[in-house]
Parts: C-alpha cells; structure tokens; sequence
C-alpha cells in the first residue's frame, strides 16, 4: 500500500472511471477493462478482472466527462478483492506525465473530485430499449444522456413513475446488455417542453461484476460521435 507521504503528496479523490488497459511487460501482454477506486494527479487505484504482477507497467486510458485520457503508469501495489465476486484491487502510478496530461488530470479532479456521487457521469448518446418489469407490452425506445457505474440518465416518450423498476438494454460491440434498474427521478413538469421526451434518472441493481466489466468495455471504447454536442447536454442522474 502506498505511504503515508505520498498520499499527502497526491491527495487521493474518488473517482469512479471506466479503463482500458495494456501490460507491456513481463510477456505475455495483457489487455482489460476495469474500473478506477480513485485517482489522483500522481496515479490511481484500480479494479481489474484479474491480478497484475506488481511492477508492471502500463499504458492506462481513462474515460473522463470530457473524453478519454491516456497515461503510463506501473503497478506499485496489489491488493484483493474490491467485493465478493469483484475485481482485484491495484494501485498504479502514473509516469512521466505530460504537462498536457497533469492538466487534463487537474482538470477532472476539479471539476469532479468534491462530487457528491463519485462514479463520473460521461455524457452519451445510445439508443435504449426499456421495459417496466412485469409489463407484458413492448419496451419503450429512448436515448441515454449520460452513463456511469451507478446509473444512468434516459430521454424517454412516457412517464415512469418514480422506484419503477425496470429493464433496460443497451447496446454493445457483441451483444445488447440488459441491465435491471430503478427509476430514481423523474424530470418535473415545469422542465419539461411538450411533445418532447421526458427525461429520467436510473440507478442500478443487482448488477454483477460480469455486467460491470462489459458495461466499462461500452464506455472505454466510446466514439467521438456518440456524445452530445457542447451546451446540448442533459443533467444526470
């Protein structure tokens, strides 16, 4: 674990990012997906599929609210399991950063790192299928506004009532994800434009680290496209 003075060096926020990831060495290479704990302008804890040897380095992409970042870093410690049935826990530090890079990094941590939830909404574009649970009818098409671990925010044509438990299937590379979810809120009345869809926020349930990994894949490999153009974006969850 790191020391105490390199804490107080790099202040520790939680952050909660989608991540790719590529070893470099020992062979043979290994590529995955995974999630941040926190993160720092000197490096970040993060959360694997599987166990690096510590001392590995890396070459990190951290999908952001702004689009994604790359960084080198090297595995400084390892630790075990987030959750039962999570991820491994590793600590990397981040090298030779850019001044490009550290501001990129200073960046998010102010606009994020005092944050009242900390997985960072990334605003996205997708088309959405959602299904009240228990309703036999056709599912409901929409579009997202933003993505995160915890949830996500849907323009939807109909009001859900709020603890609506739902359905909701994203679409991915390989095949669609169905997740289960919440409605959490709902937009108000007064915010709402006629005869345009209604905007709603979901939280996750029940959602399994096998889900949690395909969902950070969906994110990581976002296009450039997908995301709503500045000034047009959606509030969150």
């Amino acid at each position: 674990m790191p020391n105490s003075s390199a804490q107080r060096r790099h202040p520790r926020h939680p952050l909660v990012l989608s991540i790719l990831y590529k070893s470099k060495d020992p062979a043979p290479v290994k590529v995955g997906v995974g999630w941040t704990r926190d993160v720092s302008d000197g490096g970040a804890c993060l959360e694997l599929a599987e166990p690096l040897q510590p001392a590995t380095p890396l070459s990190v992409i951290l999908q952001t609210d702004q689009g994604s970042l790359g960084v080198e870093g090297k595995v400084v410690w390892v630790g075990g399991p987030a959750a039962v049935g999570g991820g491994t826990l590793h600590g990397v530090a981040f090298l030779d950063a850019t001044p490009e890079q550290l501001r990129a990094l200073w960046a998010l941590i102010a606009r994020k790192g005092q944050a009242r939830q900390a997985a960072v909404r990334v605003p996205v574009k997708l088309a959405v299928l959602c299904r009240p649970k228990g309703d036999a009818g056709p599912p409901i098409q929409g579009e997202t506004g933003d993505v995160s671990r915890e949830g996500l925010s849907v323009h939807l044509p109909q009001l859900l009532p709020s603890a609506t438990p739902i359905e909701i299937t994203l679409p991915t590379r390989q095949d669609p994800l169905t997740l289960e979810a919440r409605v959490v809120w709902v937009e108000s009345p007064e915010a709402r434009t006629p005869g345009q869809p209604i905007r709603h926020g979901l939280r996750f349930t029940n959602l399994s680290w096998a889900h949690e990994l395909t969902l950070g894949l969906l994110l990581a490999e976002l296009p450039a496209e997908t995301a709503p153009k500045e000034g047009g974006r959606p509030h969150g969850q």
